[in-house]
């Protein structure tokens, strides 16, 4: 293998344990639910999703998910605060 492959592997191996180097501001993905599967985007530091749930409550399952599996990576957003 060339020596500067090498010299990138092991350089992607230590970017990828310190996260805090990544800032997400926009991305899309397909969350495959219990009963279907839907479209999630973060844009502008705000969620969408297509479920119903979220379409009365502005958060769901599938954006909760989403925010822990990328948490330190998004963009800093505010505390969404429940709605009654």
């Amino acid at each position: 293998m060339d020596s500067s492959i090498i010299g990138k592997i092991e350089k992607a191996k230590q970017y990828s344990e310190q996260k805090d180097r990544v800032n997400i501001t926009s991305f899309a993905a397909t969350f495959q639910g219990n009963h279907d599967q839907y479209d999630v985007r973060f844009e502008d530091g705000a969620w969408r999703c297509q479920c119903h749930f979220f379409a009365s409550r502005e958060v769901c399952s599938h954006t909760m998910a989403l925010q822990r599996i990328l948490e330190e990576m998004l963009t800093k957003q505010p505390e969404t605060a429940p709605t009654n």
